[in-house]
């Protein structure tokens, strides 16, 4: 992943929300700052999960994790899956297909 250097203005009250983080996680400015996106950028693809408007795909490259890690932070955040009846027997056809032939 690369990184590209943007400047924005802060209001203060997210400025006290850095230097708390900053203090407590003992990392400097931009980790801090870095974290905290990533942590709204994940809590982002959540709630656009959960109100089904993206797929759990989407959601996983949202937020920059594995199918997998996603999968865990809806959990944590309380989301069930939104997936259509249609949807589950599409995965269990490719499942089956992927597995033909292969013994147990």
């Amino acid at each position: 992943m690369g990184s590209k250097s943007k400047t924005v203005r802060l209001p203060e009250e997210l400025l006290k929300v850095i230097e708390r983080k900053t203090r407590t996680e003992n990392v400097n400015e931009s980790t801090a700052i870095r974290h905290l996106l990533f942590q709204g950028a994940e809590e982002y693809a959540v709630e656009l999960f959960k109100g089904g408007k993206i797929t759990l795909n989407e959601a996983a490259e949202l937020a920059d994790k594995t199918v997998r890690e996603m999968v865990d932070s809806l959990v944590e955040h309380g989301v069930r899956g939104n997936l259509r009846m249609d949807q589950q027997k599409k995965a269990l056809e490719f499942v089956r297909e992927a597995t033909k032939g292969k013994s147990a």
